[in-house]
């Protein structure tokens, strides 16, 4: 993640406890597995095995604001996120990481379900490696993508979540110039 990145996660942490906020405005962070995309790189490892780094994976953690006017079945939140997958060995790594960045809209079915979806731009997507992974490192351009999400609101503010992301990646480096990112993922979030 760059300076500028976390500065703006530092920014909108501050705000976040400013009395100046709206009415139903609150911060929101979390974090979800997904799984999905297309195969990176493979390496074979001592033991026979293999690990992977794909373009959907692994580990994203996310942060921003949601915001849901009093009595509305409506709620819009933005969010600034770390996607990430990798493999690391003592001889050996490769990672490929991401900032997207998310603008979504849910519909409260009911007090406990939200169904909804929006718009994601990976911003920062890098391929890097280094010793016997080795491939080279290089950056990607992604296409606008579309996320659909399904939530169950626990009370107190803490949620769990499913969701679908259509997305690509470009780049020269990529086998055909481009390859799917598409992946499902459940996580949780937490509202302050």
């Amino acid at each position: 993640m760059t300076t500028r990145h976390l500065l703006a996660a530092a920014v909108l942490a501050a705000l976040a406890h400013s009395a100046a906020f709206a009415d139903g405005l609150r911060p929101v962070v979390g974090f979800s597995l997904t799984g999905g995309g297309k195969t990176l790189l493979k390496v074979e490892t001592e033991d026979d095995g293999e690990q992977r780094v794909s373009s959907g994976g692994l580990v994203h953690l996310f942060g921003g604001l949601e915001y849901q006017a009093p009595e509305s079945p409506l709620s819009f939140q933005f969010n600034v996120g770390y996607h990430v997958d990798g493999i690391g060995a003592e001889n050996g790594d490769a990672n490929f990481s991401r900032v997207p960045v998310e603008l979504l809209a849910f519909w409260h079915v009911d007090p406990a379900v939200r169904l909804g979806g929006g718009v994601r731009k990976a911003t920062g997507s890098r391929f890097t490696s280094s010793g016997a992974a080795d491939v080279g490192d290089f950056n990607m351009r992604s296409t606008v993508g579309f996320v659909l999400q399904a939530e169950y609101l626990f009370p107190g503010g803490a949620t769990a979540f499913a969701r679908y992301v259509d997305e690509s990646y470009k780049s020269n480096r990529l086998v055909g110039g481009e390859v799917s990112g598409n992946h499902a993922a459940v996580g949780m979030a937490y509202r302050f």
